[in-house]
């Protein structure tokens, strides 16, 4: 059997395995591609709107779509495990074709036609290949216990940010080639990934094969619920989006360390998600989040130097606390109700991707036509839009269910469900304001587990599992588990 111990990086009472952070590589591929490198075609932000840019960002949204609206025939297609290596091909050449305007080709005087002809192509490349790759981790990651998306996701972005900044030292041609190889490097992580979950279901280790199986079960779970359109979490992903590209392109700072705020914000997660989880709160994130795009957005204009290096570094811990919060979110609901990844991730990203370009678009349309006055007024509207949506499109509530996400049934399919256990369980949690975690315990006791075998199920401590049953018993009036089972029985009557 392969030794797993290489892979593993031993933290007390903790393993991080290496190939998860393979979303850290492919989002290193953003951040030194798309955000101002040199191996991209315009490396200075606020001059203009590259069409290269533009192409392959209007690819990606329209292929994560098209993979959205057909996810279940995505996830039975007999041939899925190749996807990951054709997405990674597609993002290594379209990385070398979108380079050839400012690289060796150029040099060589070769037809200027055939090199934008091929910059295009390599454009399209990058966008289908990039929300394959998106796609694919993504859905791994919903498989995933709450604790380890805090953990693995936090820890992706510190990686993805140690890269970028290596591949910025490096000479230019070096940094494109190494650029170019992090779409491969990134699918054999996955593949690795998926691999090592087949070895460890047959492995003698029964707290690593049961960890396995869970995440095996999840990834080949095929639900057939239908779900609302989730208009809230696309829109305010959308605003968070939008504010920050245009922040980014009206005259800020143009040092790559503002990329510490990214660090900053992986940091504190991935501190809590080791030693404090159990008083881990994503509402937190949410909290950090909104006053730091707020306060960052707004200091911009007056500042110059230093202080636009610290309000773009409070833009990006902003942004990237909030992409933090909506993985752990959109996975918990993912991986709590049965909604599939491809179809939730796969819409969300396509909103975020928009609203990027048009925050881009509007921020150099922007910084080349308005004054110092000009850009300060249309930054306090977007600030303002931006708090708007999140009073309306989220509340704390939200964080702990499905964020307005309901299902849609027909009559005969709402018959079903009301008389399931899970439906019941439902019906109950709704109608006592019961939280997310609080319905997933619910389900368990009315199946008649036992304290310590919810403790062992949710991977959560005795304490913790005793305290959430307390609250049960609380809102529901309660006092044991048997009339727990037999409230939720007679919920039909």
């Amino acid at each position: 059997m392969l030794q797993t111990t290489t892979s593993r990086f031993e933290i007390p009472g903790f393993a991080l395995p290496i190939r998860y952070l393979g979303m850290g590589v492919y989002l290193a591929w953003i951040y030194s591609v798309q955000f101002g490198s040199t191996t991209s075609p315009s490396p200075i932000p606020g001059a203009t709107v590259e069409p290269l840019f533009l192409i392959s960002n209007f690819m990606n949204a329209l292929a994560l779509i098209i993979c959205a609206l057909n996810a279940r025939r995505i996830m039975a297609h007999p041939r899925r495990t190749i996807i990951p290596w054709v997405a990674g091909v597609f993002m290594c050449v379209g990385t070398l074709l979108m380079a050839l305007p400012s690289t060796f080709l150029a040099e060589a005087h070769m037809m200027d036609q055939l090199i934008v002809i091929a910059s295009v192509g390599g454009s399209v490349l990058t966008g289908l290949g990039l929300a394959a790759i998106i796609l694919l981790w993504s859905e791994f990651y919903a498989a995933l216990p709450m604790r380890q998306v805090a953990l693995y996701y936090s820890s992706s972005f510190l990686l993805a940010v140690v890269l970028h900044l290596l591949i910025m030292a490096l000479n230019p041609q070096v940094a494109l080639f190494i650029t170019a190889a992090l779409p491969m490097i990134s699918a054999g992580c996955f593949v690795a990934s998926m691999n090592m979950i087949k070895l460890q279901l047959t492995t003698a280790d029964e707290a690593k094969r049961n960890e396995a199986s869970a995440i095996a079960d999840a990834l080949d779970r095929d639900s057939q619920q239908k779900w609302s359109f989730p208009v809230r979490p696309m829109l305010l992903m959308a605003a968070y989006s939008f504010t920050m590209n245009f922040c980014r392109t009206t005259g800020g700072v143009l040092n790559d360390l503002t990329m510490l705020g990214v660090a900053f914000a992986a940091l504190i997660v991935l501190v809590f998600a080791l030693f404090f989880f159990e008083r881990f709160d994503v509402r937190y994130l949410f909290r950090i989040a909104l006053p730091l795009m707020v306060a960052g957005a707004l200091l911009q204009p007056f500042v110059q130097g230093g202080g636009l290096l610290v309000a773009g570094i409070m833009l990006n811990m902003s942004h990237a606390s909030f992409v933090i919060l909506t993985m752990i979110v959109l996975s918990t609901i993912c991986s709590r109700y049965g909604v599939l990844a491809i179809w939730l991730f796969g819409l969300t990203r396509a909103a975020r991707v928009i609203a990027s370009v048009l925050g881009s678009y509007c921020g150099t349309s922007a910084w080349a036509v308005l004054d110092e006055s000009g850009i300060l007024l249309l930054t306090n509207i977007v600030v303002i839009v931006l708090v708007a949506f999140s009073m309306f499109l989220l509340n704390e509530t939200d964080l702990e269910t499905t964020w307005g996400i309901t299902p849609v049934k027909t009559r005969h399919e709402t018959a079903t469900y009301r008389e399931s256990l899970s439906g019941r369980c439902a019906q109950v949690a709704r109608l006592h304001g019961l939280t997310l975690r609080e319905e997933e315990i619910l389900a368990l006791l009315a199946q008649g587990k036992s304290t310590p075998r919810i403790q062992q199920e949710l991977c959560i401590s005795n304490g913790t599992a005793k305290s959430h049953i307390r609250h049960i018993y609380a809102k529901l009036n309660v006092h044991s588990r048997d009339e727990v089972i037999q409230l939720v029985n007679t919920m039909d009557e």
